[in-house]
């Protein structure tokens, strides 16, 4: 680098070294949080505190859903964690940022020091913020800052949250949230983003009804369920075959199932001459989608509006059987048994009806369909043989005619994944299938056992024994198990340990009471929040989003532009700043020799590009080429350079952090990247010195090999020293500038220039053995792949 570039640098030179502070002075060491220690009182405090006293907590992390949690500094190096109930008159006064909209997460953001202006130093952040699973909160400012890969990044205010006060002197009472799924519902629900919801309210002795409400953005709605009393006063003489006894000395489910069926008939000629006027005045009335902010087509309130109809039909039913004097005291007495019966979990032994195959559609290939060949060389023979003479003389000097190419028959060939063992059949209590593999087995194996004649069978285990009663037009068409969390596979009288998943078949899937227990939220050990940081907690058992993660990109083999992961459109946090991405397609390895000299061989010879790699190999990476060459390499084959949000977005795969090692439980580069501890410091003597083959070193979580380290990478954005505007979409870099921005570090680099967020720059004619490079694409190249 000249004199005249590096000028502007020492003249920022006292700027650059305060910048250089480490990241770790601007993080709470998890050592500072003390424990057992006396909350003292702190003004307008957000939590309620109910107990004489608060103790000071370990962070955990899954955060508990509907519990507010406080960060306190009490001192330079010490910091106290407390937990509590929300208070909502204080909380009216917090500033909110939404860790979804800043592109943050509840287990990173618990360990950042944050800071009420950029000039602050490390030891002066915020004395309180707030979090919850959705949220963090500030007492004080209406903006935060603070620092992450040695850059000041920005949180911005979004608008605070509501709570759902849910108000009942009810016993007994059982909510179930029906457009937010949560194990339990709570008497304060929060954080509540502006919008509608409901909820499906029961309790002995009542009648049961579903209700909602609409939340406005920073305020709390009370909710207060008004279940109607089931009236038993008899004015209907109606008589069953049912007994009392007959309930009693039921002894399981579908035999109780059997007597509630009887009384059901036994009541139809009565059930019409009880007037449902008394009805339809006193149960709670749908609420209009007007007063809940939204359309009728509104897929929230058609959801509650179907749930409200289905709730209010059992209602009736259940208010008319128990107008029927006797039949009313039966119908009581089954609908305990059955609460009771459906309480515990279940095991039953099943045989399979059928056995499918389960392939891969991304392993499938088209192959010479060798047997079609035969016989169509077969039938071109016989028709050669039987065809007339040709007696026609033909002209000596006429060109001779060129036989035509012959049809190369294929056929589709798919790698079998899995095996899909079905169970019962449409309108069967069990109809179920498991797809899955078995230990010691491929599934081809397992395939040609299931179906040569073995004696196979399963024990399922049904979490509990509460099959859905499907309804159609008010009768009852079918009760199906749903609730199955295991599968024990014997075959030949031997178990067989496999794993797997059930899939249910479409009518029983689309029942809502089914869909409730499938988006049921999953339990989560807690664990202490920790440095380096934990992997990230995927799970959700508030029904609140606690990651903003993507799903894995599908990576594809492309035979002309080689492999690459389809990235989906997302955003992440890139120079500070929150900014979105439309997809696109990018190499998962830097550009190898081989690929690099198959693409060459098609290209016109007057515009082929010399490689001038001094580490050979066909795997090894193409280095030694300038900007300008890798670019056009690029474009050859429809695509270009990635631009540098691009290729950090691939890199960092989904996560805030620019060094992947971080994440793991023992954190070490050498898994990831091939680097100056274990390339260049080894010595031309080594074969470990230089550039090595592409993907030998662990991917990241999108399977993308090698961006850190191996050879640095070029990118296509320019770079300029005062630079500071970047897009909130598709960032491109400077407008101005003459250098070429490269990123990843090399095999000549020592851990602190691995980092995905560093960057450098060079004159785009400049090549060295240390930067090489890899293509991005459009991503509509590739759709016609994904059918």
């Amino acid at each position: 680098m000249s004199f005249t570039r590096m000028l502007p640098l020492l003249l920022l030179l006292p700027i650059l070294i305060w910048a250089a502070d480490s990241d770790k002075n601007f993080r709470i060491p998890p050592t500072m949080f003390k424990e057992g220690v006396l909350m003292e009182p702190v003004a307008n405090m957000a939590i309620v505190k109910k107990e004489t006293m608060i103790l000071s907590e370990a962070p955990m992390v899954p955060l508990r859903p509907n519990i507010m949690f406080m960060r306190h500094k009490k001192g330079p190096k010490e910091y106290l964690w407390f937990s509590g109930p929300i208070d909502a008159k204080n909380f009216e006064k917090l500033h909110a940022f939404s860790l979804a909209d800043n592109y943050l997460k509840p287990a990173e953001v618990m360990l950042l020091r944050f800071y009420g202006s950029q000039t602050s130093r490390a030891f002066q952040d915020e004395a309180d913020i707030y979090f919850d699973k959705e949220y963090l909160y500030s007492p004080r400012v209406p903006k935060l800052y603070f620092r992450k890969n040695g850059q000041w990044q920005t949180i911005h205010e979004t608008d605070r949250p509501g709570i759902i006060s849910l108000k009942s002197n009810i016993k007994g009472l059982e909510v179930i949230s029906l457009t937010a799924p949560m194990k339990e519902v709570p008497s304060l629900l929060y954080p509540i983003n502006p919008g509608m919801y409901a909820f499906s309210f029961s309790a002995p002795n009542y009648l049961p009804y579903v209700d909602a409400v609409s939340v406005p953005g920073g305020s709390m709605v009370e909710l207060k369920p008004e279940l109607p009393v089931v009236d038993t006063a008899s004015k209907v003489k109606a008589t069953t075959t049912v007994t009392l006894h007959a309930v009693s000395v039921a002894k399981t489910l579908e035999e109780t199932e059997h007597l509630f069926d009887v009384l059901t008939h036994d009541v139809q000629n009565s059930i019409e001459k009880v007037d449902t006027n008394e009805f339809d005045k006193i149960y709670p009335k749908l609420r209009k989608p007007l007063l809940l902010g939204v359309s009728s087509d509104d897929s929230v309130y058609v959801q509650y509006r179907k749930r409200y109809e289905g709730k209010r039909d059992e209602a009736k039913l259940y208010w008319r059987m128990n107008r029927m004097g006797s039949a009313s005291v039966v119908n009581v007495a089954l609908r305990r048994k059955i609460d009771s019966l459906q309480a515990i979990p279940h095991k039953v032994s099943l045989v399979p009806t059928s056995i499918e195959a389960v392939n891969d559609e991304k392993l499938c290939e088209d192959v010479i369909d060798s047997v079609a060949m035969r016989e169509q060389a077969k039938q071109d023979s016989i028709a050669k043989a039987n065809a007339p003479k040709d007696t026609t003389v033909k002209d000596s000097t006429a060109a001779a005619a060129v036989p035509a190419e012959p049809v190369i028959k294929t056929k589709r060939v798919c790698r079998m994944a899995a095996v899909r063992i079905n169970y019962g059949k449409k309108g069967d209590r069990y109809d179920v299938s498991w797809v899955g593999n078995a230990e010691g087995y491929t599934a081809d194996s397992l395939f040609a056992l299931l179906t040569s004649g073995a004696s196979s069978r399963a024990t399922i285990t049904i979490e509990r024994n509460k099959p859905v009663w499907i309804y159609h037009e008010g009768d009852l068409k079918g009760r199906h198990h749903y609730r199955y969390i295991k599968h024990e596979l014997v075959v030949n009288d031997k178990p067989v340990k496999s794993q797997g998943v059930f899939e249910l078949p479409q009518y029983i899937y689309d029942d809502p009471e089914v869909q409730e227990w499938l988006n049921r939220p999953v339990e989560e050990a807690a664990h202490k929040v920790q440095e380096p940081k934990p992997k990230v907690l995927k799970v959700d058992e508030s029904g609140v989003v606690m990651d903003v993660s993507m799903k894995v990109p599908r990576v594809i083999r492309d035979r002309d532009r080689g492999t690459v992961a389809l990235i989906d459109s997302g955003s992440f946090r890139y120079k500070g700043k929150v900014v979105a991405l439309s997809p696109y397609a990018i190499h998962t390895t830097e550009v190898t020799q081989q690929f690099f000299k198959d693409v060459m061989a098609k290209v016109d010879s007057t515009k082929r590009i010399e490689d001038r790699s001094t580490f050979t190999g066909p795997r090894h990476p193409v280095h030694n080429i300038t900007w300008t060459d890798a670019q056009e390499f690029c474009k050859a084959i429809g695509g270009d350079l990635p631009t540098e949000a691009q290729w950090e977005f691939a890199g960092r795969a989904d996560n805030n952090e620019g060094a992947l090692w971080t994440l793991d439980e023992n954190p070490n580069p050498g898994v990831y990247a091939i680097y100056k501890a274990n390339s260049y410091s080894r010595g031309k003597k080594s074969p470990e010195y230089g550039p090595q083959p592409v993907s030998t070193k662990k991917p990241n979580a999108w399977g993308i090999f090698d961006m850190s380290g191996n050879v640095a990478e070029w990118t296509k954005d320019k770079y300029f020293m005062f630079s500071v505007w970047v897009e909130s979409s598709n960032p491109t870099g400077a407008m101005m500038g003459s250098t070429k921005i490269y990123k990843g570090g090399s095999w000549k680099d020592k851990e602190s220039l691995l980092n995905l967020t560093e960057s450098d720059d060079e004159d785009p004619r400049y090549w060295s053995d240390a930067i090489g490079f890899r293509c991005a694409f459009p991503r509509n190249l590739f759709e016609g792949q994904l059918k």
